[in-house]
């Protein structure tokens, strides 16, 4: 299936809002540094014809080269963990904000040099590594939000570099998202309790990339059909996060996230056809 206009999302406009709308009062955001956040694009896909891949968290440089969906699926798993940072920071979590802005810089980043050098995209070490560096120091929360707006569009111009992509594989990096994000949960849970709020907190960003994505096939000629069912089964599974803190008991057991995440690759293979 071909995308033939080509259709430029910001995917990440909305969850820029309700992430700087929810920590505002809190972290002392004035109305005019809560617009700017929300106005600010976060992904720019392009939707067009291509090839599907697999990709995971800490996937091999090689396959991020080759792959797109290798690549954005990595790309989207940065966005995750910063998404949920700069959350927690606006809410005084500081520690648990620090730990997720440094796990894109420390680990993922470093697998993703090579393929970023091949696709011909700009590096973003340096807005990585400022805003992990003003969140460790505590910085004025207004310095890191618009330090944040940096990095997200510096991962813009590197997702621009994987250029067009068919809707099918858009579907394919949202089953990887929501995947690896049902491995992060049932790490997080036991016993029916949440044991790691890390993992808790890193499921919850990669299902927020996710649910964004959906937006875009949304708007694409993809079966309106399978695309309702990805968006069904995203939304079935919100409840496993009543918030970004996490909850003495897991209001959702691992099981239905990996429910979720099959049901979502069959809907993304049934695009393909």
């Amino acid at each position: 299936m071909v995308i033939r206009n080509k259709v430029w999302v910001g995917l990440g406009a909305a969850l820029l809002a309700s992430t700087s709308l929810a920590t505002a009062a809190l972290a002392g955001d004035t109305p005019d540094n809560t617009e700017r956040s929300r106005d600010t694009v976060w992904s720019k896909v392009q939707l067009a014809s291509g090839e599907a891949g697999e990709a995971g968290e800490g996937g091999e440089g090689g396959e991020l080269s080759h792959s797109d969906s290798a690549y954005l699926t990595q790309l989207g798993l940065m966005r995750g963990h910063l998404s949920v940072g700069v959350e927690l920071y606006g809410l005084g979590e500081l520690a648990n904000a620090a730990t997720h802005m440094k796990h894109p810089e420390d680990e993922l980043y470093e697998s993703m040099e090579d393929a970023l050098k091949d696709r011909g995209a700009p590096g973003f070490e340096e807005e990585l590594e400022t805003l992990a560096t003003l969140v460790e120091n505590q910085a004025d929360n207004a310095k890191v939000q618009a330090a944040y707006a940096a990095v997200l569009e510096a991962i813009t111009r590197a997702e621009a570099a994987a250029g067009p992509q068919p809707a099918d594989e858009i579907a394919e990096v949202i089953y990887d998202l929501i995947h690896t994000a049902a491995e992060e949960y049932d790490e997080g849970v036991d016993d029916g309790k949440i044991v790691n709020g890390h993992e808790y907190q890193d499921a919850l960003g990669f299902t927020r990339i996710a649910e964004a994505l959906t937006d875009l096939l949304a708007q694409s000629d993809a079966d309106t059909s399978l695309v309702a069912e990805i968006k069904e089964q995203i939304a079935a599974i919100k409840p496993a996060w009543p918030s970004v803190v996490p909850p003495v008991q897991a209001t959702m057991d691992p099981s239905a996230l990996y429910g979720a995440a099959a049901r979502i690759e069959i809907a993304a293979l049934s695009l393909k056809d």
